[in-house]
This record gives structure tokens, C-alpha cells and sequence, in this order.
């Protein structure tokens, strides 16, 4: 599941992962991303996948490769919040598919990570 988490500021979305995504969860968040994206500047994107456990089933990760590529000038910057080398391996892989400039934070830099992708 996702949920969408609040940040303090206007021109940064906020997203947190947890468990195990499923090709609705990702429907879903397309459809947010999609209300939220309708203003005329490009946000920053924090996305929190400190408790994000993979997907449930290859029809999901097809559905979150759709949203990467349906979204890859959207962004002005991506900040990716989680540990571990298949965090650095995923961040490695998705900035492929996206212009906006991305960079993996530790979980406990939260802060920074909004900071990082409030700057154009």
C-alpha cells in the first residue's frame, strides 16, 4: 500500500511505500500523481521506501514501469528515501528512465531528502 504524506511545502509531493504494491496500489497512485501534477510547475518527489517490500506479482512492477515512464519529465528532482543496495540499484535503474535529477537518501534523512527536492 501508499499513502500520500504531507510536507510542509507546496512544491514537493510526498509518497511513502509499505509492504508489498499491487498493480491497484499503482493505479491508484498514477491517479494522484495525476491531480497533483496539474499545476504548471514541475514538483519535487520524495518517495519513502523504508518499509516498501516489493511488489505483489509481475503484472504490479509492469503497472509501476507504466507510471515511471508516463511520468519521466514530470519531475523536477526525485529523492528516494530507503537503505540498502537494491535501494541504490532501484535508484540506479529508474534515473534511466526520468530527465529529473535523483539521489537516494539513508532513512533517517528525511529532512533532507524534501530540502534536496524543494531545490531547482
Amino acid at each position: 500500500m501508499f499513502t500520500e504524506t504531507e510536507t510542509t511545502h507546496d512544491d514537493v509531493i510526498g509518497i511513502a511505500c509499505e509492504g508489498k504494491l499491487s498493480e491497484s496500489d499503482l493505479q491508484r497512485m498514477h491517479a494522484l500523481l495525476h491531480k497533483r501534477l496539474e499545476r504548471p510547475a514541475k514538483p519535487g518527489l520524495v518517495l519513502d521506501l523504508a518499509n516498501f517490500e516489493g511488489y505483489d506479482g509481475p503484472p504490479a512492477m509492469l503497472e509501476d514501469l507504466k507510471l515511471d515512464t508516463a511520468h519521466a519529465n514530470d519531475f523536477s528532482r526525485v529523492a528516494i528515501v530507503g537503505e540498502g543496495t537494491l535501494m541504490e540499484w532501484g535508484t540506479n535503474l529508474v534515473g534511466a528512465l526520468t530527465r529529473a535529477e535523483m539521489r537516494r537518501f539513508d532513512t533517517g534523512e528525511m529532512a533532507a531528502a524534501v530540502e534536496w527536492a524543494r531545490r531547482r
